[in-house]
């Protein structure tokens, strides 16, 4: 369950990440939650359970930054980013 009081600290800058055809701004922690619990059944969730437990537990404005990160990071090397730079190498 999200504490609203403490994700109110933490204001990520917003992702914007390409699932098929459709792009998606992920603004904030639980949006990221939600789009990985949404994967679940799809092979890239099943790469996500580690970060999922860390993005879920994150309650203090340092753990959900770090959280953030991870997040960040693993959309990149899943290249799930559309502003990333992986769209522009080819």
């Amino acid at each position: 369950m999200t504490n609203a009081i403490d994700r109110a600290a933490f204001l990520p800058q917003p992702l914007h990440v390409r699932v098929g055809r459709e792009d998606l701004e992920i603004a904030s922690l639980d949006s990221a939650i939600h789009f990985i619990r949404s994967l679940r059944h799809d092979h890239l969730g099943r790469y996500a359970e580690m970060l999922l437990t860390q993005m879920e537990a994150a309650r203090l404005p340092e753990q959900q930054n770090d959280a953030w990160v991870a997040f960040a990071t693993w959309t990149d090397a899943c290249h799930l980013r559309a502003d990333s730079r992986w769209d522009q190498a080819a």
